[in-house]
């Protein structure tokens, strides 16, 4: 398990990397798979990797707050790269994901060191998912029928907040 945002973020982004490795062996074997193709999911996993890679090139500091800034330093690099990235979505979303997880960690590692706690990080990581998600182009209804279609977004909800035609307004 990592303990340091260095080792964390090295570890999160080599993780994205060879799951989209995994989809792309997935994709030509010709197993159907909702998302990129094969060309995009192995240009997101080089994203990742190059993203890993950037953070790993961080020599690690005796100091965390060190350490920490040197890996915030990355974002104008990591938003110059999603700029490149043109009109390829998924892969500008990589770079655009590492850049806001960097300045999540930023804040949760500011909290930690202030001794208060983070009451969205669950928040956080539940939207990190679905940005992942939206990327991928995934979504949970995707082996159901269309008469059973359900929105994902719809299961983290309450059931207040649901209408289904009864609610009065």
């Amino acid at each position: 398990m990592p303990h340091t945002a260095r080792e964390y973020l090295v570890h999160r982004f080599r993780g994205d990397a060879q799951v989209l490795t995994d989809r792309v062996a997935a994709l030509q074997r010709g197993t159907k798979i909702p998302g990129p193709d094969a060309a995009t999911s192995r240009r997101m996993a080089e994203a990742c990797e190059a993203v890993a890679s950037m953070v790993e090139s961080i020599a690690p500091h005796e100091h965390a707050a060190n350490e920490l800034d040197a890996i915030v330093a990355l974002i104008p690099l990591l938003e110059q790269r999603a700029r490149d990235a043109g009109m390829l979505p998924p892969v500008r979303a990589v770079y655009t994901g590492a850049a806001t997880r960097i300045r999540e960690v930023q804040t949760a590692e500011a909290a930690a060191a202030s001794g208060s706690s983070l009451p969205g990080a669950q928040a956080n990581d539940d939207l990190t998912a679905d940005m992942m998600d939206d990327a991928l182009d995934i979504d949970m209804d995707d082996d159901l029928d269309d008469d059973e279609d359900i929105d994902d977004d719809d299961l983290d909800a309450s059931p207040a907040d649901h209408d289904h035609g009864t609610a009065q307004p």
